[in-house]
């Protein structure tokens, strides 16, 4: 259940540049823009000689009036700090940047502990504790058209993003959940930076072509592994993606309005478990089962991003309507838990009189439950005459209003409806019956220090 890297927390800090700015751009005010301002011209001062600090906290209270595993109640959060690091400036080194972060996460989530759901409820839901986050090297090539990083690094920074959708709460509306079902540990995704190297290339305004490796579990051999991000676990199999992307900008007088469109796909070439096939090629229900699933080749999962802008306000490029959507298709599945995905959403930014900063939306996600899962399910009410409820699919229905309270802080309710959690599975309080349907209410507030 590995949730999106902070979707929220990288709204709250796109007011900042990683590196220096162009001379002709003047860099944000600390002042202005962070809780803690300026500390007295030190933090320019960092900044103008290359060193660039963020600290954020993201803090989340929420329950579930009705439905899931029970009733509750749960706080989770996350405070990040990153910095970057202008090796141009501190060194000469021209083109090259560090980058490092990490997490103090806080609090027990509601999905696990409530709800029973797969795409869960917050993107900052995860284990708490301190954890290194991303650490790694970049090096701008050919007047910046192509980028190489090669350190730690997290694929749901870089891949199948949807601007519009990362105003949502869910986790599934960052990295998709389908991937963080199917891919072992979740992914490179938070709070699990992986061992990796990537390249980015942009060769005109338009186009982006990326491409990564990772080793293809964050966790290494032990699934409970690589807990404070210290493991750089290596030698686990292989996991690329690779994406291309056109940005449509219109300029003046030109049709359309602006719109970004990408396709990507991943393989990873570790083994998995096929979900209902036994190791001598009976059902894992079957008595005459060895006990232990059968062990499946390589992976791969393919997706499509549409975030295009359906109405700007009059004299304004920043606010009016936006709308997203998403594919992705897993097709083996005797060894994924979930063979495909989508979902879409629209968010109006400046809906209301005199609150252009303040963003509201409304999405949609949902999972499909494989044959593999549902084979074993039938095999095993087959077998004991039983009449468990059948894997098939679970959705989830976000509404949200997200407030700038000040530059530095914003506050964002939110109400979210999981239908059939875990994908239509029994509920363990009451033999026989699903979990029901579940209703939750939430505040999110995200301050920027």
């Amino acid at each position: 259940m590995r949730n999106h890297a902070l979707v929220a927390l990288a709204l709250a800090m796109t007011m900042f540049a990683a590196t220096a700015k162009a001379d002709d751009t003047a860099p944000p005010s600390y002042a202005e823009t962070t809780f803690t301002g300026d500390w007295h011209g030190y933090r320019n001062w960092l900044r103008d000689h290359g060193v660039t600090f963020t600290m954020s906290q993201t803090s989340d209270v929420l329950g579930n009036v009705s439905g899931g595993l029970k009733r509750g109640a749960a706080y989770d959060g996350v405070f990040q700090l990153q910095g970057d690091f202008d090796m141009g400036r501190l060194t000469g080194w021209s083109g090259a940047n560090i980058h490092i972060s990490g997490y103090a996460i806080q609090g027990q989530g509601l999905s696990g502990k409530d709800i029973g759901n797969l795409l869960a409820v917050t993107s900052v839901e995860a284990d708490p504790g301190f954890r290194l986050g991303e650490f790694y090297l970049s090096q701008s090539l050919l007047n910046n058209a192509v980028t190489v990083k090669l350190g730690q690094i997290l694929a749901d920074q870089n891949f199948a993003i949807s601007n519009t959708a990362s105003l949502f709460v869910n986790s599934t509306f960052g990295w998709p959940g389908i991937f963080a079902d199917d891919l072992p540990g979740g992914g490179p995704a938070y709070p699990f930076a992986v061992p990796g190297a990537q390249i980015i290339v942009k060769p005109d305004d338009a186009w982006t072509l990326q491409a990564a490796v990772f080793n293809g579990s964050p966790t290494g051999s032990d699934p409970n592994g690589n807990s404070n991000g210290l493991g750089f676990p290596i030698g686990d199999g292989v996991l690329a993606i690779a994406e291309a992307a056109y940005a449509y900008m219109p300029g003046k007088g030109d049709p359309g309005l602006p719109g970004t469109y990408k396709i990507g796909a991943w393989y990873n070439s570790e083994e998995f478990n096929s979900l209902s096939t036994a190791s001598n090629g009976v059902s894992l229900a079957d008595p005459l089962s060895s006990g232990s699933p059968r062990r499946l080749s390589g992976n791969y999962a393919i997706y499509a991003v549409v975030d295009q802008t359906l109405w700007q306000e009059p004299g304004s490029s920043d606010n009016g309507l936006n709308g997203f959507f998403r594919l992705a298709v897993a097709p083996q599945q005797d060894r994924n838990s979930m063979n495909w995905y989508f979902d879409m959403g629209l968010a109006y930014k400046g809906l209301l009189p005199g609150r252009n900063d303040d963003t509201t939306g409304v999405s949609f996600a949902y999972a499909s439950m494989s044959s593999g899962m549902s084979d074993l399910v039938k095999a095993q009410n087959a077998f004991t005459a039983a009449s468990q409820p059948v894997p098939s699919s679970e959705a989830v229905i976000e509404a949200t209003y997200q407030a700038a309270v000040t530059p530095w802080l914003s506050a964002q309710p939110f109400f979210q409806y999981v239908i059939r959690p875990g994908g239509n599975v029994a509920d363990p309080n009451k033999p026989g019956s699903r979990i029901q349907n579940a209703a939750i209410f939430g505040l999110r507030a995200v301050a920027t220090f």
